[in-house]
């Protein structure tokens, strides 16, 4: 929410991260070589496990590399150059807005942000921080925003069909192990206890 006493500068147009998000299923479910979601029924789940996981790993991958580069330049246009809006821009609840500046300059994203009354007093509390400034901010902010928001919406997409093969491989015919289930994709069994547990609660079996 805008604050009295700061100065915004003009709204950053927003992607289109509804259209960025229906790309990302149509990406995923390529990846998972089924055309609908309704085809995974007829999907051997040792194959789709693997390839939900691959999906899980690049996504994994590529927020590894534009997360910071998204959040630095939030934290420069929050502290530096302030705009309204800007968890929009970003494709971010308010609360996880304020959580990717909260990361980036606390290293925690539920660290209360700083209240203050001007733009001097940002700035310097910026400094203070340690918040980078970023040239062409709003430039990087617009390029790695986009990059983010599809990689977490592929990962959030197969990480549920993940579940689902792991709880179709823990029952019958199958009836695997979550050892065996956590050998066969190559990750250790913690990851496969909790996506089981996961799928269970979401059909009611646990």
């Amino acid at each position: 929410m805008p604050k009295a006493g700061i100065k915004y500068g003009p709204r950053i147009a927003a992607p289109d991260y509804q259209k960025l998000a229906q790309e990302a299923e149509q990406q995923v479910l390529k990846q998972l070589g089924i055309a609908r979601p309704e085809d995974l029924i007829g999907k051997q789940p040792t194959d789709l496990v693997v390839k939900a996981w691959s999906v899980i790993e690049q996504a994994d991958a590529e927020l590894g590399a534009y997360l910071d580069e998204r959040d630095q330049a939030l934290a420069h246009l929050y502290f530096y150059e302030p705009r309204l809006g800007l968890a929009r821009t970003a494709g971010l609840s308010t609360m996880g807005y304020r959580g990717a500046i909260a990361r980036i300059v606390f290293g925690d994203k539920k660290h209360a942000l700083p209240d203050v009354r001007s733009n001097e007093e940002l700035a310097m509390i910026g400094k203070e921080l340690g918040a980078k400034r970023v040239k062409d901010a709003e430039a990087q902010l617009l390029e790695a925003a986009p990059l983010v928001y599809a990689a977490r919406a592929r990962r959030d997409i197969a990480v549920r069909y993940m579940q689902e093969a792991v709880l179709a491989l823990s029952m019958p015919p199958y009836e695997w192990t979550p050892d065996q289930i956590a050998d066969h994709v190559g990750v250790d069994r913690s990851l496969i206890y909790k996506q089981r547990s996961a799928a269970g609660k979401r059909h009611g079996l646990m």
